[in-house]
């Protein structure tokens, strides 16, 4: 995969630049390789924003893609291109974040393995990413907020939104229980934060004035079996039409095979992406690449460019002190 030469971010703009991730090329981490080879997932969804103009797939691999879907893709090319264009400024503003945690019982499963040759399961990985995340992203901005959605075969609203990230990390650590599912109503997600979330409202232009905050809805899922659906579309609707919602996933999964569902599973998840502005990742069995993906979610919705845009390489702090 080759990287694309992205500007260096304003400054204090709220990025994952803070890190020290400027680029980042996947076959400079050894610990990928296997995904290189297994993440067929990753080249034959066909969701352009998420795969990035930026991947160069195997001719082997672009084969898998659906064609059909990628010829509806290329035929919206142009429609996609005024629903990518943000009309908000980009500004670091409060964040409300609702981090959807799936409990199913496939997160128990041992799909994770170190160089060291520790075993993770995702739901172990997960809760370890998310509390760097939440640490991370607190010291960035201490007014962000936080709450916190389980997800079995409906979803639960388990905390009502803090500012302090130790709370949220300690209810996570708490959480061991999961369950067998055999499918996941999506459409209960929105439906919880239309109940409990009031969208900002901003009294003149948009495109001038900043809004008080905005809301981010992060799915983290990690089943490959089952089903995804959302028969109601309509809340969903409702909120995305809010140029302050955001929809972020990173999706966990088996190596993808006729025995599971996680390319369908998959592709339910891009098409939550109806404004083309969020991030959406997925791994398997690779706990680097997972970190990775954290670190990138940490950007802003209102600052960051969009997924098909970027491309990280991890620098050494030497190299930098030397230059």
């Amino acid at each position: 995969m080759s990287t694309m030469e992205t500007g260096s971010p304003p400054e204090n703009t709220d990025t994952s630049s803070r890190l020290t991730f400027q680029e980042y090329d996947i076959t400079e981490n050894p610990l990928l390789a296997d995904d290189i080879q297994n993440d067929a997932l990753f080249a034959s969804t066909a969701r352009a924003q998420h795969k990035g103009s930026n991947s160069e797939s195997p001719p082997e691999q672009h084969h898998q893609l659906d064609l059909q879907t990628n010829q509806d893709n290329k035929d919206s090319d142009s429609s996609q291109d005024d629903l990518l264009e943000l009309t908000c400024p980009r500004v670091n503003c409060q964040e409300k974040i609702i981090i959807c945690l799936d409990l199913s019982a496939e997160m128990d499963k041992v799909t994770f393995r170190s160089r060291s040759g520790d075993k993770w399961t995702p739901l172990k990985l997960i809760k370890r990413a998310l509390r760097l995340f939440l640490q991370s992203k607190s010291r960035i901005n201490k007014k962000h907020q936080y709450a916190l959605i389980i997800l079995q075969e409906n979803a639960v609203w388990v905390r009502d939104f803090s500012s302090n990230p130790r709370e949220i990390i300690h209810l996570l650590d708490d959480l061991e229980d999961t369950s067998p599912c055999d499918t996941l109503n999506i459409g209960s997600i929105f439906d919880l934060i239309n109940s409990r979330v009031e969208l900002p409202q901003v009294s003149g232009d948009p495109a001038v004035l900043p809004p008080p905050y905005i809301v981010r809805t992060l799915l983290l899922l990690g089943r490959s079996q089952g089903t995804i659906n959302m028969a109601d579309k309509e809340m969903f609707r409702f909120l995305d039409s809010s140029p302050y919602f955001f929809v972020d996933a990173l999706y966990v999964h088996e190596p993808p095979s006729e025995d599971n569902k996680c390319e369908q599973i998959f592709d339910c998840i891009c098409d939550l992406d109806e404004k083309g502005q969020s991030y959406i990742f997925e791994a398997a069995r690779n706990p680097t690449k997972l970190y990775d993906q954290m670190a990138q979610l940490l950007a802003h919705p209102l600052q960051r460019p969009l997924q098909r845009d970027i491309a990280y390489r991890l620098l050494n702090m030497a190299d930098l002190e030397v230059s």
